[in-house]
C-alpha cells in the first residue's frame, strides 16, 4: 500500500466520522421535535376519527329530522 492511498483512506475515514458525529448530533437535537410531531399526529388521527363519528351521527339526525318535518307537514 502506498502512503498516498493510506492518507486518502484516513481522510475519507475522518470525513465519515465527522459526518456521523454531526448526524448523531442533529438527530439528538431533532428528537424533541419528532416527539412533538408524533404526538400531534396521534392527536390529529384521534380528532379525525371523532369528527367522522360526529358527522355520521349528525347525518343520521338530519335524516330523522327531515322525515319528521315531512310527516308533520303532511299531517297538518
Amino acid at each position: 500500500m502506498s502512503l498516498c492511498y493510506l492518507l486518502v483512506s484516513f481522510g475519507d475515514l475522518l470525513v465519515k466520522c465527522a459526518f456521523t458525529r454531526k448526524f448523531v448530533q442533529l438527530t439528538r437535537e431533532l428528537q424533541p421535535f419528532t416527539r412533538k410531531f408524533a404526538r400531534f399526529t396521534r392527536e390529529f388521527v384521534q380528532y379525525t376519527r371523532e369528527f367522522r363519528r360526529f358527522t355520521r351521527k349528525f347525518a343520521r339526525f338530519t335524516r330523522k329530522f327531515r322525515r319528521f318535518t315531512r310527516e308533520m307537514c303532511f299531517y297538518s
